[in-house]
């Protein structure tokens, strides 16, 4: 076995569950685990992991048995859609120059670290959200303002054991890796992790994405893996998009990434477990 596959094994291979969405989330876990993945990230949705199903804790309890038993890492993705409000894609925005509406953000991501922390999960990954304002002052306000949402939140996931890592997306105020380094400078906390999405650096145009990764190595907190066609915004089965996969998991590697690298594949849930199958080949 050569050093570059030595490094490879010692990454985390995981599967996003918001691409099985036709599975029981719980058997479906095992078959992930039986297909060799050693991580699964989950996304709140109603009827998998929403506080309003009646049968919630009981969901929170399946959850932190079926990973421990595999010992499979948890990761918790709070980028949720219709969950918090009926008629709009997100909830409330931390970006928000809006004071009540970021204290709502930030009180939506405190209670789900606490339920990270029933749930036995060791990650929990979020966006920033959009400010509604495009004006030079309104961001700089708006970093200032999120910056103080983050230093709390991360004071808070370090006293109950748990990674917190701002995911970049298209659109928001923090929306590529080169405005989570800038955003440091209005941090005072130096633990903030990097959710890097590999569709979300495609589509800022992040190129090359190893040398961007390589950039911010002690920062990955995990990387989120998706196939993306150029000018294009939704994730592809692994394969069929742009992005060298084989390319990108030698350079993690080269850098010494041992973190969760999690393949997502949304909208296409069915073809089942055949995408996960496939998914798990690029850590081969």
């Amino acid at each position: 076995m050569s050093v570059q596959q030595v490094k490879i094994r010692a990454m985390l291979p995981g599967f996003h569950t918001a691409g099985l969405l036709h599975h029981d989330l719980f058997g479906a876990i095992e078959e992930l685990a039986a297909l060799g993945y050693r991580a699964v990230a989950v996304r709140p949705q109603h009827g998998r992991l929403s506080q309003t199903d009646p049968w919630f804790g009981q969901q929170l309890l399946r959850l932190a048995d079926v990973t421990s038993r595999h010992d499979l890492q948890l990761i918790l993705d709070l980028d949720t859609q219709f969950l918090q409000k009926a008629w709009t894609t997100r909830g409330p925005s931390l970006s928000s120059l809006e004071p009540h509406e970021a204290r709502t953000a930030r009180d939506w991501i405190e209670t789900w670290l606490d339920l990270a922390t029933e749930s036995q999960a060791s990650i929990v990954t979020f966006a920033s959200g959009a400010t509604g304002e495009s004006t030079a002052i309104a961001t700089e306000s708006s970093l200032t303002q999120l910056a103080l949402e983050l230093d709390y939140l991360v004071n808070v996931a370090a006293d109950r054991g748990i990674k917190l890592a701002l995911r970049p997306r298209s659109g928001d105020l923090v929306s590529t890796v080169a405005q989570w380094e800038r955003l440091q400078h209005w941090l005072n906390s130096e633990d903030l992790g990097l959710a890097a999405d590999i569709g979300e650096m495609m589509q800022g145009h992040e190129i090359p994405l190893a040398a961007r990764l390589e950039r911010h190595r002690h920062d990955l907190t995990c990387i989120y893996l998706c196939d993306r066609r150029a000018g294009q915004h939704e994730d592809q089965p692994i394969g069929t998009g742009d992005v060298a996969h084989e390319r990108l998991i030698a350079a993690l590697a080269n850098i010494d990434f041992t973190g969760p690298a999690i393949v997502r594949v949304e909208g296409y849930s069915q073809h089942g477990l055949r995408l996960a199958e496939q998914g798990i080949q690029i850590f081969h």
